[in-house]
């Protein structure tokens, strides 16, 4: 089992914020656990050069499931799904743009593409399915990195190179979320309220104060999954809430249930099991 974050080469680093690869292979009497994937600032492109899986919207026991395609192009999610892995060899490559980038990349506003998986092939063309293929036939993980790399880097050539107003504000917005208010962001852009608000839709999906929710409800998030010893109090100060119960509406909208009720089911995750095995 693989699971690893890896960095982009500095070159592509102003545009792709990480990557993810995931490679699990189970026996056929183990059973196939499902994964809860909360709603996160991320949008990019997935791969899935061996097996897939099925996403069920918002939950396997009663939501129908529906596969996703070989290659998918994900815009801002702000519901929950859960993922369960459908064959005994699972193969995922993952691609995170830096906030902004994604709209540009596709050439289409990522209001479009919120809380949506689509066939990558049909919003870029036959070229995605040919990365997918050299994936599938990569006879390494280093390899991978170096297909995706060589894909991303001829089309990302193509984009305008300088960061327009609204992505560093984003970017802003990932590191230091409450620190401005609507107004403040808005004349950093140079914008009036609406435009700045209009555009920022057109780039990333959301408005801008859904997207610092999200932000602010994945670092509480990732907060307790990487310091399980703080208690949830800690947590909601620590990233931005005024106390636990305000944390909790959040968890409800974003992650579909409480914070520690979230967090047992994550346990049942694969790459829970891949640190429980190492």
């Amino acid at each position: 089992m693989v699971f690893s974050v890896i960095q982009p080469s500095a070159h592509l680093r102003e545009y792709i914020k990480r990557y993810m690869l995931l490679h699990f292979r189970f026996s056929p009497n183990d059973p196939i656990p499902l994964k809860p994937f909360p709603a996160s600032p991320n949008q990019g492109i997935t791969f899935y050069p061996r097996g897939y899986l099925t996403a069920h919207h918002p939950n396997p026991e009663t939501g129908t499931g529906i596969r996703r395609p070989q290659t998918v192009v994900f815009g801002q999610h702000i519901n929950r799904i859960t993922l369960q892995l459908a064959q005994e060899e699972y193969l995922m490559f993952d691609v995170s743009f830096q906030p902004g980038v994604l709209a540009r990349f596709l050439r289409n506003p990522l209001s479009e593409f919120v809380d949506q998986n689509i066939d990558a092939e049909s919003v870029i063309g036959a070229e995605i399915r040919l990365v997918n293929d050299q994936l599938a036939h990569a006879s390494h993980y280093e390899q991978m990195v170096a297909i995706v790399e060589n894909y991303l880097w001829k089309r990302i050539q193509r984009l305008q190179v300088d960061l327009l107003p609204l992505e560093k504000a984003s970017r802003h917005m990932l590191a230091k979320t409450n620190l401005w208010s609507l107004d403040q962001w808005a004349g950093h852009c140079c914008l009036s309220i609406s435009q700045f608000e209009r555009k920022f839709r057109e780039q990333m999906g959301v408005s801008p104060k859904l997207f610092a929710r999200i932000v602010r409800f994945d670092r509480a998030f990732w907060l307790k999954e990487t310091n399980p010893q703080l208690d949830w109090l800690s947590v909601a100060l620590q990233t931005g809430y005024y106390d636990y119960q305000h944390l909790v509406k959040d968890f409800k909208q974003f992650g579909g249930t409480t914070p520690p009720l979230f967090l047992n089911q994550n346990d049942n995750s694969p790459e829970k099991w891949l640190r429980l095995v190492n």
